[in-house]
């Protein structure tokens, strides 16, 4: 199986498969995409996803965002499209040392991390969830994800930093376009990722006590544990 798939014009869309877990078990392959907005997609591109099972499609990114740059699988036949925005378009942290802490915050608004997760337990096939880079938001769903699977906190960091280097030619034209943009934007270091996971624990117990605090059931946790595993 594959890590990352290339289709259209989307730099970060990878599979949550095959990672290890603390009971000897694997994450399933073909069951969850994490990834950038989809761009540039040809129908050859959309009738992959159907037929790998991909029916259902969550954009976790804010509304000017998709106004902006719709998702081009919204409206194409065969998809369930959910809008679920994590965020309403706050701007960059004014300091490094703050984009944890910002995760954090975005995940305390925990109504809407439920119904992502609902969503993602409820699909009946294949889910593809994404923001704009498929960084941030995607990052903090795909590591709440593989942490209720029993990942090792390791593999979900190694997981979160690879997104730096898949999206580097994005960062790349930024910089050639934009005046003063921070350095540290584009960046995925596991310190960030890190950060907000040590913060959730120290609030809640643990990432799944966290997720019990959102709301979430325990008849919903085994859905998503059920679908995120292999048998």
């Amino acid at each position: 199986m594959e890590r990352r798939i290339v289709l259209g014009k989307m730099l970060n869309l990878r599979d949550l498969g095959g990672y290890p877990t603390a009971e000897g078990r694997t994450t399933r392959w073909g069951v969850l995409l994490r990834g950038d907005n989809p761009m540039g997609l040809s129908d050859g591109d959309a009738a992959w996803l159907l037929g790998h099972g991909f029916t259902t499609i969550i954009d976790l990114r804010s509304p000017a965002e998709q106004e902006f740059l719709p998702d081009e699988l919204a409206n194409r036949p065969g998809f369930s499209y959910h809008f679920i925005p994590m965020s309403g378009g706050e701007k960059l942290p004014n300091e490094e040392k703050l984009i944890g802490l910002g995760y954090f915050r975005t995940l305390e608004r925990k109504e809407i991390v439920r119904e992502v997760l609902e969503t993602i337990a409820a699909a009946p096939g294949g889910v593809l969830f994404h923001c704009m880079a498929g960084k941030d938001r995607t990052g903090c769903i795909a590591a709440l994800l593989l942490t209720l699977a029993g990942v090792d906190r390791l593999d979900i960091l190694a997981d979160y930093q690879v997104s730096e280097l898949y999206i580097r030619p994005v960062i790349r034209w930024m910089r050639e376009t934009r005046e003063n943009l921070p350095a540290y934007v584009g960046s995925s270091k596991p310190e960030y990722l890190e950060d907000c996971l040590d913060r959730l624990e120290a609030a809640y117990g643990s990432v799944t006590d966290y997720l019990r605090a959102v709301g979430l059931s325990e008849d919903t946790l085994n859905k998503l544990k059920d679908k995120l595993l292999e048998e």
